[in-house]
């Protein structure tokens, strides 16, 4: 019964800051993710990620991320992380940013699994701390960056795992999962529903080293009068060293 109450909290959420958006900016994206993950012992493991996400499909910049990550271990089903991103977003649009922006943050990470007989829940909460670039308008229509804003960012992902295939040397996983990103501006109280991420898609081991999940990732952003819609094919390659 709770399980079904978190799923119809985010619908609903999503429902509402949906109808809210007055116009809507659709593009096509091709995110692609390398993972490197290190165990240090039975608790700790350290993991970085580099995501390369274009739009356009492939014919534009859309971010850079590299997000290196310390986890601690409580148990098998309790995991908490703390960690750092470097993001570059780029201008690919008339709707996006009207310059390229960096954005620093430091975020705290708290993930739990529950396990059924034939599939997994997985809960991940992160709070995130987020100094991006400011950006300035000039004169005759041109912009440059001075400072940073500060902002908090809450976000929720709802997991979960259905296999499909099981054999000795291979997991073949049906993953679904919503993540909502909660704008707390400078304080902790949720102000706006920044943004809501969809995912479709299939988990699957290709060797005892290499995970590979591929699918379907659609993204609802929220500004001001307008909706920005964005439908990728996501791969994300994790390599456990």
């Amino acid at each position: 019964m709770k399980h079904k109450k978190h799923v119809c909290l985010i619908l609903v959420l999503t429902f509402v800051f949906y109808t809210k958006a007055q116009e809507k900016q659709t593009h096509y994206s091709s995110w692609n993710t390398i993972n490197f993950s290190k165990k240090i012992n039975n608790n700790w493991f350290v993991n970085t990620e580099f995501n390369l996400r274009r739009t356009n499909f492939l014919k534009s910049w859309e971010q850079f991320i590299v997000r290196p990550f310390v986890h601690y271990r409580i148990s098998s089903n309790l995991d908490i992380a703390f960690g750092y991103s470097f993001i570059k977003n780029y201008n690919y649009s008339t709707y996006s940013i009207p310059i390229d922006v960096v954005e620093n943050n430091i975020f705290q990470q708290l993930t739990t699994k529950q396990k059924f007989s034939r599939f997994s829940f997985i809960h991940r909460f992160r709070l995130e701390e987020r100094f991006i670039g400011k950006v300035i308008e000039n004169d005759f229509n041109s912009y440059s960056l001075k400072g940073n804003n500060y902002k908090n960012r809450f976000r929720y992902k709802f997991q979960i795992l259905v296999p499909i295939k099981f054999n000795a040397s291979h997991k073949i996983h049906v993953v679904v999962y919503d993540e909502v990103h909660l704008d707390l501006e400078n304080g902790l109280k949720p102000k706006n529903l920044d943004q809501n991420w969809m995912f479709l898609g299939v988990s699957f081991n290709a060797n005892n080293h290499i995970n590979i999940k591929t699918g379907y990732h659609e993204i609802h952003a929220y500004r001001t009068n307008f909706l920005i819609n964005n439908k990728i094919w996501e791969t994300t390659i994790t390599y456990n060293l």
